[in-house]
């Protein structure tokens, strides 16, 4: 009996310790994925922060501010973008931009893309044309030369529509530019 006793007592010895260990590292386990968290808490926040930002409030590379303001241009006369726009738009970037190819079309890519879920032409325009003109980076000279650029993306299909004029003159309005 006293045997019986002894196992049942080792038993159940055994069995409080394996609970207690099984709790342990649960806790553990958890601890783990709070300390986890805890490291990607700032990347968290910071894809929030973007995450809950416009599509035009992220651009901040007077290039892609650029690209998006020549695909805006294009867009104004109407229809779907032709064959000879994108290619204004691209000859403009590796020009000036001294972009690849490759490189060039990726940027027109994305700039369409903006394009699509981008306020009205207008004001994409006004933003646009405020981060160009306070640009720390861009002289007189550049933002001169957009304007040529913007000009040349517009005459791609003949002469500009009133749309694209309009926009045109935007710029030039933000950028004190004399027509």
């Amino acid at each position: 009996m006293q045997i019986l006793l002894f196992l049942l007592g080792l038993l159940v010895a055994i069995g409080v310790w394996s609970w207690r260990i099984r709790m342990a590292r649960q806790g553990l386990h958890e601890a783990g994925k709070i300390a986890q968290s805890a490291i990607n808490m700032p990347r968290k926040l910071a894809f929030r922060y973007k995450a809950g930002k416009g599509g035009l409030s992220l651009i901040q590379d007077p290039r892609e501010a650029a690209a998006i303001m020549m695909m805006e241009i294009a867009r104004a006369r109407g229809g779907p973008l032709t064959d000879k726009q994108t290619a204004a738009i691209d000859r403009e970037i590796m020009h000036h931009f001294e972009f690849s190819q490759d490189e060039a079309d990726e940027l027109t890519a994305h700039a369409a893309w903006v394009t699509n879920s981008a306020p009205p032409p207008a004001e994409t325009m006004r933003k646009l044309s405020q981060l160009i003109v306070s640009s720390s980076v861009l002289g007189p000279k550049e933002v001169v030369d957009l304007d040529a650029m913007l000009v040349a993306v517009s005459e791609a299909e003949g002469l500009p529509t009133r749309e694209q004029l309009a926009l045109l003159q935007v710029y030039r309005d933000k950028a004190g530019l004399k027509t």
